[in-house]
């Protein structure tokens, strides 16, 4: 692996040599917007890059605890939708926490899962509320306080942080 230059050192050349180089050369604004937005990519990976795994870990030990809440909430209601959730709660609820330095591959494998899972439980309590269950909302409650923090703190990393958020 090359630390130096290191990843950050190389993304910030290449958005400096977009902004030098290749923005002043293009004849048209299409062509310089698409340029800007190829920079505001490299800088979220910039962004990213040190603190993406320890998100995976975070993220993977969050979404564990939250479906096995998002089951406990539903205790007595019947269903297909609130079986597989408590199905859910029994199998990949029960993964234990992560701690880094984990490998990559496994952290990203168990994130996916954990992801779907959370996409599949949202599917299924909408199922519940639609039918009339008011558990359900609790439910969701659950899923909201997991991921509200999660777009939040995404979001001043990716787009503010240290970065493209009000660049021209």
């Amino acid at each position: 692996m090359n630390t130096t230059p290191s990843l950050d050192d190389l993304l910030s050349g290449a958005i400096a040599a977009i902004s030098d180089d290749i923005i002043p050369n293009l004849g048209d604004a299409k062509s310089a917007a698409t340029a800007m937005m190829v920079q505001s990519v490299l800088q979220q990976i910039r962004q990213m890059l040190p603190v993406y795994d320890d998100r995976l870990v975070d993220e993977h030990n969050g979404m564990t605890r939250t479906i096995r809440e998002t089951a406990v909430c539903l205790d007595g209601v019947d269903g297909d939708q609130a079986d597989r959730i408590r199905e859910r709660a029994t199998t990949l609820g029960q993964w234990a926490d992560l701690a880094l330095p984990p490998d990559r591959d496994v952290i990203i494998a168990a994130h996916r899962a954990l992801g779907e899972s959370l996409v599949a439980t949202l599917v299924d309590l909408d199922v519940l509320q639609r039918a009339g269950e008011t558990r359900a909302d609790t439910a969701l409650e659950v899923l909201r306080a997991h991921f509200g923090p999660r777009y939040v703190r995404d979001t001043a990393t990716i787009l503010a942080g240290a970065g493209m958020l009000g660049r021209g």
